[in-house]
């Protein structure tokens, strides 16, 4: 007779030996998960000092409201920048995702096209018609007949037929007079 024949009938005999060898394989898998878990506290202690922070709870766009939960994390985890308080009436600046933890530079308490820039910006709005396909986040260069007004610029908003366009503080004042004569041009960079 085969030895597997043989260990079937000897276990159909003894049934208690098989629930014998079920438990012990049971109790060896939760003794291993056990272990695991250990392992994770003890590194969670490691981790150290914790902060509360505010975390985005689903994906959100720029100029929408902020839908978040305070958690704690670990301060090794933490961005320098990480809110700890929302400033009344704050919107996103930029695009977010869920889990993500909110910074100084994702929110903005500022009103209007201004509140997708960066603080140390300046917001110019251009009518370009050939600038339809212009998108928040998009990089642009600002030009008119031919000369370059400001090297790096970001869309911040659009508003009909109007692109509001970030620029820096030095090169605002000309963007502003090309584009009130009708003579700004977007050009995108890629």
């Amino acid at each position: 007779m085969h030895v597997s024949v043989r260990v079937r009938v000897f276990l159909a005999h003894h049934r208690w030996i098989y629930w014998l060898v079920v438990f012990a394989l049971a109790g060896a898998v939760g003794l291993m998960v056990h272990a695991e878990l250990r392992k994770v506290d003890t590194a969670r202690a490691t981790w150290g000092e914790t902060t509360s922070v505010f975390v985005a709870i689903d994906d959100r766009a720029a100029g929408d409201l902020p839908r978040v939960e305070r958690r704690d994390l670990p301060d090794a985890l933490v961005p320098r920048a990480a809110l700890r308080s929302l400033p009344a009436g704050a919107t996103l600046r930029q695009r977010v995702t869920a889990g993500e933890v909110l910074t100084s530079t994702d929110i903005t308490a500022v009103a209007g096209p201004a509140a997708g820039a960066a603080t140390e910006s300046v917001v110019v709005g251009i009518i370009d018609p050939l600038a339809r396909g212009a998108g928040v986040g998009s990089r642009v260069r600002i030009s008119s007949e031919g000369i370059v007004l400001a090297d790096l610029g970001e869309v911040v908003s659009l508003a009909d037929e109007v692109v509001f366009v970030a620029v820096s503080p030095a090169d605002a004042p000309i963007v502003a007079a090309a584009a009130q004569a009708g003579l700004a041009s977007i050009l995108f960079v890629p």
